[in-house]
């Protein structure tokens, strides 16, 4: 029974009639999370999922799907699994009302939905809304009963980051994910993520497919999501790229009383005092030394204006530094998802901090 979710047992069949870049066109029929099934006739192995648009504003993976759909039936291909898309929130993306679309990760009345797959036995989030905790409840059922081998949760950065990949160490080493990325980082803890919920019932993998509304990151996407459907368990027998690994160190958060801007670091020198002034490079950081890149930005004021925290513990001590006015990364690690999206800055994080394993 689906009260507050859609399921289709098949791909509706206006949906393959829309290209892949007038997928937008989809989103009226996208308002509650839908399910869509793409059926196998002698299904031998457990389901494979592809969810995507948890975050509102993550876009290529819709139209990653809308692609992926038109090749599945135009060349009738047959699978030895069930094969389920998940689209979460396309509720969220159109809330125009408030911003434009595709702005935001998630509208006014939500919370992220990447931080509502409550494990059993967890309270979950106080201000999540009924409506999510009910939504996420019947996915939940639905995804357990299909007996799941794959989930790959598909998103983007709002910032330049190559494509990579976050999963569970246990996994980190399995051909399908070295096939994938070029860059797998070991995920910490993030309570509420699908990748938590469900790491502990088979290999879930977070892919980052690029920046979020670029051709290059619908053009991965596409790629990653194809390499997923085609991916055979003998192919494990098979050498492939080595990938880099990276361990997760903790993120970085602009205090919320500290006013932040963006400044060209060659050119501007004069900066306002209690105002955080983050280099307008920032995301060049993303898998790149820090000692390579240098400081983050300058700050002249009375309050340390960020502070990073590792698992929730402030460790700012730790990792940062004041030299002058400028504000540097006091330990030789590597960038990650860094962005000039003041928006996600403000609600996640500047960006994260690796270290190479």
């Amino acid at each position: 029974m689906t009260k507050n979710i859609l399921y289709n047992e098949k791909v509706p069949e206006y949906w393959l009639t829309t290209e892949f870049f007038h997928a937008i066109q989809l989103l009226p029929e996208l308002q509650k999370p839908t399910v869509v099934k793409y059926a196998s006739k002698n299904a031998t192995e457990g389901a494979r999922w592809v969810v995507t648009l948890q975050h509102a504003n993550e876009s290529s993976g819709l139209y990653a799907l809308a692609d992926t759909w038109k090749k599945l039936y135009s060349e009738n291909v047959e699978l030895g699994y069930d094969l389920y898309f998940l689209i979460v929130n396309g509720y969220g993306a159109m809330m125009r009302e408030y911003y434009p679309m595709f702005d935001r990760r998630f509208a006014p009345d939500q919370i992220d939905f990447n931080r509502c797959w409550t494990k059993p036995g967890e309270k979950g989030r106080e201000d999540m809304p009924m409506v999510q905790r009910e939504q996420i409840e019947e996915l939940t059922e639905i995804i357990l009963q299909t007996n799941p081998e794959y989930i790959i949760d598909v998103h983007n950065t709002t910032g330049k980051n190559k494509p990579l990949a976050f999963v569970q160490e246990k996994y980190a080493h399995s051909i399908l994910i070295h096939n994938l990325v070029d860059h797998i980082i070991y995920s910490g803890p993030l309570p509420g993520s699908l990748l938590d919920r469900f790491s502990d019932i088979c290999e879930t993998i977070t892919i980052e497919c690029g920046k979020t509304g670029t051709l290059e990151a619908f053009t991965a996407g596409k790629e990653m999501i194809n390499q997923c459907i085609q991916y055979k368990k003998e192919d494990q027998k098979k050498t492939y790229k080595n990938p880099l690994f990276y361990k997760e160190l903790g993120r970085m958060v602009i205090k919320d009383k500290i006013n932040f801007s963006f400044y060209n670091v060659k050119k501007e020198t004069h900066l306002e005092k209690n105002k955080f002034f983050v280099r307008s490079d920032i995301e060049d950081l993303n898998q790149t030394s820090v000692q390579e890149f240098g400081p983050l930005g300058c700050y002249e004021g009375d309050d340390f204006p960020l502070c990073f925290l590792e698992h929730g513990l402030d460790k700012s001590e730790d990792y940062l530094q004041v030299c002058g006015r400028e504000i540097e990364i006091a330990k030789p690690t590597y960038g990650l998802l860094f962005t000039t999206n003041a928006h996600n800055i403000r609600v996640t994080e500047l960006g994260y901090l690796m270290e190479r394993i």
